[in-house]
């Protein structure tokens, strides 16, 4: 295992289209003696009384509180959600496409307080340029936003110094359609939209890595550290041919140039079809499968601990800590 710059690395992948047809995606079964009050314990273990989650499609927010899930407040925006993220501080960023009467306009990224219903600032990309993802690096607060053209389809990402100014924009043949992006917790960038490739901008550097995958995922819907591993939320590649395809988290670890995945999380309930993006906190991993909002213990996986109905089909979600 490769170190990077003093931390310890892990990077999501899927597998190689040759190891999955040989032999196969080794994944550990669930461990049955883990009940299911267990696993509702362990999900509610180190989440804050003033967590609050968010949730969003098209440009309605949903605010809950967490891991609880008790509505508190809904509110609209002024464009058509992509994604969100939050930061160590708690503040929630909200990347949005332009209303559809601008058909030349560009994406932008709306940043809220923790609690807050009025964005604080607002955040704009390049022209045409459509956002899908985003991510905060703990270590300086910039924001990572992946974006797509809406012309020429090119993916891109776009950092913002602090989450603001004028975005420093990042491009690589290593990414595709519909990038997602995380910070691990010593600020290194990882990118990916599934597939057996990515790219990284590790901290300090100026320019985005590629990076080889041992194994091929499907369409990654969500990047993210979970303290030992980047997580990322993809299916088996392998089973693309009308099965019915659920979610999984692979974990995967870097090592120089290339990665594997070391860890599959598997979960009950969360189809690919409408998987929605998901969010890791506190023991919890939290998705938006359909119009439902799910809580699964994590890495325990398994079955939902929650399910909380909402109405709208939301997509994109995160968690914004309160302290």
């Amino acid at each position: 295992m490769r170190m990077l710059h003093g931390a310890r690395r892990a990077l999501s992948l899927g597998t190689a289209a040759a190891v999955l047809g040989g032999c196969g995606l080794t994944q550990a079964p669930l461990d049955p003696s883990i009940s299911l009050q267990q696993r509702q314990i362990a999900y509610q273990h180190h989440a804050s009384a003033h967590d609050l989650l968010y949730s969003g499609v098209k440009r309605y927010v949903e605010v809950y509180t967490f891991p609880s899930g008790s509505l508190q407040e809904t509110f609209a925006i002024k464009g058509s959600i992509t994604g969100m993220c939050s930061d160590s501080n708690g503040n929630v960023f909200i990347a949005a496409a332009p209303p559809r009467a601008l058909t030349n306009g560009n994406g932008f990224v709306l940043e809220y307080s923790h609690g807050g219903k009025a964005p604080v600032a607002t955040l704009d990309l390049p022209k045409n340029d459509l956002p899908i993802a985003c991510s905060s690096d703990p270590t300086t607060g910039n924001l990572a936003v992946t974006a797509q053209n809406n012309r020429n389809f090119a993916p891109s990402v776009a950092i913002f110094a602090r989450a603001g100014g004028t975005p420093t924009i990042y491009r690589s043949q290593a990414i595709g359609a519909d990038p997602q992006a995380g910070y691990d917790d010593s600020g290194n960038l990882f990118v990916t939209s599934g597939g057996n490739v990515g790219a990284e901008l590790p901290t300090g550097q100026a320019a985005l890595h590629k990076i080889t995958l041992a194994q091929t995922l499907g369409g990654v819907d969500h990047v993210q550290w979970d303290g030992t591993y980047w997580a990322l939320q993809s299916f088996h590649a392998s089973k693309h041919n009308g099965e019915k395809l659920f979610e999984r988290i692979y974990r995967v670890q870097i090592s120089g140039s290339s990665g594997k995945v070391v860890k599959v999380v598997s979960f009950d309930g969360w189809p690919e079809k409408d998987a929605g993006q998901s969010w890791i906190q506190s023991g919890t991993i939290v998705a938006t499968p359909f119009s439902h909002i799910e809580f699964w213990a994590y890495p325990a996986g398994g079955e939902a601990v929650k399910v909380v109905h909402s109405i709208h089909n939301v997509k994109a979600i995160t968690v914004s800590v309160g302290g």
